[in-house]
Parts: structure tokens; C-alpha cells; sequence
């Protein structure tokens, strides 16, 4: 058997295997669409749980940023960074898939 014929005879098998795999996404499509917008919205969620965490952070241990030590500081300037790029996150993705959550919209008012 020549490598040409082998190579055709993977090639019917992956796109056998990717026929499958697509059928199975486009049975799912609104599930999976559903399942995309709420996990976009928990990176907005958890970024204003973890910038609420540092305001806390810096409210709770002012009296200790007062006496220099830097630690609550750098903890809450730590959670801060971390919720604004959760929030960010959530800007992009939700214009990245925005197309997609606007056929879902569609798809439910008909």
C-alpha cells in the first residue's frame, strides 16, 4: 500500500470522526450557547466579588497600612488587578461572542 493511499485512508477516518463530532455540536448548539453566555457572565460576577474582597481588605486593615506594614496592602492591590482583569475578560469575551448570543436571543423569541 503506497504512504498516498494510507494518508486517504486517515484522512476518511478523521473527517468520519469530525462528521460525528459536528453533528453532535449542532444537536447541542443551544445548550452549548446557553452554557457560554453564563459562564461569560461569572467572569463579571467573580470580578466584582474579588474587587469587593480588596476595598474589604483595605477597609479591615487600614490600621495596619497606618503602621507600615505593607502586606494587607499588596494583598488587596493583589485582589483589585485581579477583578479588574475578570471584568475586563468578561468586556471581551462578551464582544467576542456577541454574535452568537444574539442568534440564541432570536432563537428564543420564535
Amino acid at each position: 500500500m503506497s504512504s498516498k493511499e494510507q494518508t486517504g485512508e486517515d484522512n476518511v477516518e478523521k473527517i468520519g470522526a469530525l462528521n460525528e463530532i459536528f453533528e453532535n455540536v449542532i444537536s447541542d448548539a443551544s445548550d452549548l450557547i446557553k452554557d457560554l453566555y453564563w459562564s461569560v457572565k461569572t467572569y463579571l460576577l467573580f470580578g466584582l466579588i474579588t474587587i469587593l474582597f480588596g476595598v474589604q481588605t483595605l477597609i479591615y486593615n487600614i490600621d495596619a497600612i497606618q503602621d507600615r506594614l505593607y502586606i494587607p496592602l499588596f494583598v488587596a492591590g493583589a485582589m483589585l488587578f485581579a477583578g479588574a482583569v475578570q471584568i475586563l475578560n468578561y468586556f471581551r469575551l462578551r464582544k467576542k461572542y456577541s454574535r452568537l448570543f444574539k442568534v440564541q436571543d432570536e432563537l428564543k423569541k420564535a
